[in-house]
């Protein structure tokens, strides 16, 4: 049955509490009831995504305009360069893609989401204890697959510092990766909301170290069509939970 065609819905009781807080001005309290309610959802439960957003008034406009009804809710996240915030749907969604975006289709046109609508388990969202590390991708040399290394600060906090020291803890080998959000840093003439939405095909799973020329081609673009042509985008390399960097030096 589509999306749209379900007329009565339960409702979280979680998500309901925190658009109370919401609308009595309390953001704060709304993102630590949304958190909490995120962490009691089973690992695996896909969570719709209808948007990253570096600002989080573009993230409750997009939310509001699904409408309270569909269990929205924004998840704040630490990162580089500052919070993101993820507008996420915890309406039932199947694993099918191609089937999600018919059922999602009443929603995708409130929200203005043109492209695939996506979806992550909800653990990939869920608090996690403080700890700081560092996933970087190798390129693949002649006979081998590319390698995905993690390294772990020698000193835990919530928020990465520059000061931390990374020490190699393991290298397996993979042939895909998820990209579960990016971050953004050293952009000034293009806005990081306008970048990041520029970006949503290439969120999700199965992902190749190819897909990374694409997104630095992609950024540049962006950057030509606001006719700025001395702008140099750093490979993109992972950092924690699945979270690509993007490095940005305007000249």
């Amino acid at each position: 049955m589509p999306f749209a065609a379900h007329a009565e819905r339960a409702v979280l009781s979680w998500a309901d509490a925190g658009w109370q807080q919401i609308q009595q001005q309390d953001s704060s309290a709304a993102l630590s009831i949304w958190q909490q309610g995120v962490n009691t959802l089973p690992d695996t439960q896909l969570l719709g995504s209808l948007g990253t957003f570096s600002s989080f008034a573009n993230a409750l406009d997009t939310v509001k305009r699904a409408g309270r009804e569909e269990n929205v809710f924004i998840i704040r996240k630490a990162g580089q360069s500052g919070w993101v915030y993820c507008a996420l749907t915890a309406q039932t969604i199947t694993r099918d893609i191609e089937i999600r975006q018919l059922e999602m289709a009443a929603l995708k046109q409130r929200v203005g989401i043109e492209s695939k609508l996506l979806a992550n388990e909800a653990a990939k969202f869920k608090q996690k204890p403080a700890i700081d590390y560092l996933i970087a991708l190798e390129p693949a040399t002649s006979g081998q697959s590319a390698k995905t290394t993690a390294l772990v600060a020698e000193k835990n906090h919530s928020i990465r510092s520059h000061a931390a020291k990374y020490q190699p803890i393991m290298a397996v080998a993979a042939n895909s990766f998820t990209i579960n959000s990016f971050e953004v840093k050293g952009n000034k003439r293009v806005s990081t909301d306008t970048i990041l939405l520029s970006l949503r095909d290439y969120y999700g799973s199965e992902k190749t170290s190819s897909e990374f020329k694409d997104i630095r081609r992609q950024i540049i673009d962006i950057y030509n069509m606001e006719r700025v042509y001395n702008v140099k985008v750093n490979t993109p390399r992972f950092i924690e939970d699945d979270t690509v960097l993007i490095s940005i030096t305007e000249m």
